[in-house]
């Protein structure tokens, strides 16, 4: 052999593989299935929510003394009374009482001896007439929720949902219409 001749050893130079679908999704399997499990794990331990449960007698009673003929709804066990606040302004009587609904979400029963404009001066006009429960009810869109109000013999009563609970406005409608004719 030469000076000028050199021995090549070795194996030949490979070509880059090809990725193949194959391995993209087992790629992308790695990355999707601890999500998947994160998320699995996060709504199992979210779904038994505790919400806290306040007794609303004392503003029912205050509000009955005060001449406010009170409806108590009749609802479900899985509704849950979360909040209650009694306003007297002279001859106005409001009771508010706060919902947490069997799907989650927050709706509101509101009943006055007074005009519904009391209640939200966002509420006026005829409203969009809705029957639910054998009841009229008068529907509002207030931008960021949604309010039914009607006439009961003593008291005007109005309900309302954040977008979320809406489709639990007839429930509640429900449960008040049952209330009323106890």
């Amino acid at each position: 052999m030469s000076s000028d001749e050199v021995k090549v050893t070795g194996a030949p130079a490979k070509r880059p593989k090809h990725r193949r679908m194959r391995d993209m999704a087992l790629s992308m399997a790695v990355l999707l299935v601890p999500l998947g499990l994160f998320y699995v794990m996060w709504d199992w331990a979210a779904s038994d929510r505790q919400v806290s449960v306040v007794d609303t007698s004392e503003d029912r009673a205050s509000a009955t003394a005060l001449g406010l003929d009170v409806i108590e709804p009749e609802l479900s066990p899985d509704w849950k009374p979360i909040s209650s606040a009694l306003e007297v302004d002279e001859e106005t009587v409001i009771l508010r009482t706060g919902w947490y609904s069997p799907d989650g979400d927050g709706l509101q029963l509101v009943q006055t001896n007074g005009e519904m404009s009391a209640v939200n001066e966002k509420l006026d006009g005829a409203g969009e007439p809705v029957e639910a429960a054998g009841l009229q009810w008068a529907a509002y869109d207030l931008g960021d929720n949604e309010a039914w109000v009607t006439e009961l013999p003593g008291s005007t009563v109005v309900l309302t949902a954040d977008p979320e609970g809406i489709d639990e406005l007839p429930e509640l409608a429900e449960g008040v219409a049952a209330g009323a004719a106890a």
